[in-house]
């Protein structure tokens, strides 16, 4: 197998379309001639990656800032559970993409992905699939390494090694077909992914201050949003943890967000970006919800 038919094997998806590197979908059928102006620099696309069968051969989480960290440790929860992923450099973030070796469930690739993100308290931004069923079209990613036969791309769609190195072409390739991943290894990880209704937060910005919200938790609640987390814990997994423990003495939703948002301003995890509120009020609803599934059957 030549370099571009392991690029096509690698990132296979819909047939009948794919996505335009400006955005919006091309109808048209997917060819390897297609994959190939990808890589020689002719037409930049991207791949639904949902078919009509409701399987996909990769998934992709999409980390849309500027965290390499974040990256980082979601694909350390994918590979505690004899996972291997990538991590690829985007225009705005980074994209973790996991390979399988066959056409695997897109609801196992999606809950695994979404259960990885649970594992670390880093709530998912956009993880493709997007979808568990096929719903018109889906949504598309851009492939890696556009004209890349060509030019070794800079600092943006290109997947870097474990020394945060950008590979080439030909060695992402090389990794990548090795690394692909069997469905009884997704499996499960996807059956942990139990999915919840949202709690509501209020409108915001939430009126009780940060002192009157410490009336409603005990003393190791306020230890934790004192002092930060301990040496070596990450910032994200212990403000998760916060959260669980304000919902396990029953603190009104309102006042954990407040505890939460002051506990993350004087940590510096989220709150200079700009989605700060975003992964905040994800932070409580998600926890806060309430469980509605049973079993996962894929």
């Amino acid at each position: 197998m030549n370099d571009l038919e392991a690029f096509q094997s690698l990132f296979e998806g819909r047939t009948d379309a794919y996505g335009s590197w400006e955005g919006g979908s091309v109808k048209s059928v997917v060819t390897a001639e297609t994959f190939a102006n990808h890589l020689l620099g002719k037409e930049l696309i991207g791949i639904y990656p949902l078919t009509l069968g409701n399987t996909v051969k990769w998934g992709c989480s999409d980390i849309d800032v500027d965290d390499i960290d974040s990256a980082r440790n979601l694909q350390t929860s994918l590979k505690v559970k004899g996972i291997p992923s990538f991590v690829e450099k985007t225009r705005k973030g980074f994209h973790v993409w996991v390979f399988a070796n066959d056409w695997v469930s897109a609801a196992v690739m999606r809950r695994a992905f979404l259960s990885a993100h649970e594992a670390i308290g880093l709530p998912p931004k956009e993880v493709n699939p997007k979808q568990e069923e096929t719903t018109g079209l889906g949504n598309y990613v851009r492939l890696p390494y556009p004209n890349g036969v060509n030019v070794m791309p800079e600092n943006r769609y290109v997947l870097f090694d474990a020394d945060d190195t950008p590979m080439t072409l030909n060695q992402f390739i090389y990794f990548a077909m090795d690394a692909r991943v069997p469905a009884n290894k997704l499996l499960p990880l996807a059956e942990m992914h139990r999915p919840k209704s949202k709690a509501q937060l209020d409108n915001l910005p939430v009126g009780a201050s940060v002192q009157e919200a410490l009336d409603h938790v005990d003393g190791y609640v306020a230890t934790i949003w004192r002092h930060g987390p301990l040496d070596g814990s990450d910032r994200s997994t212990t403000l998760v943890r916060l959260v669980h423990k304000m919902h396990n003495l029953g603190t009104p939703i309102n006042h954990a967000y407040v505890i939460l948002a002051d506990a993350d301003k004087r940590w510096g995890k989220f709150h200079l970006r700009t989605d700060a509120v975003e992964h905040l009020v994800k932070i409580v609803e998600d926890v806060y919800g309430v469980d509605t599934t049973g079993a996962f059957r894929p």
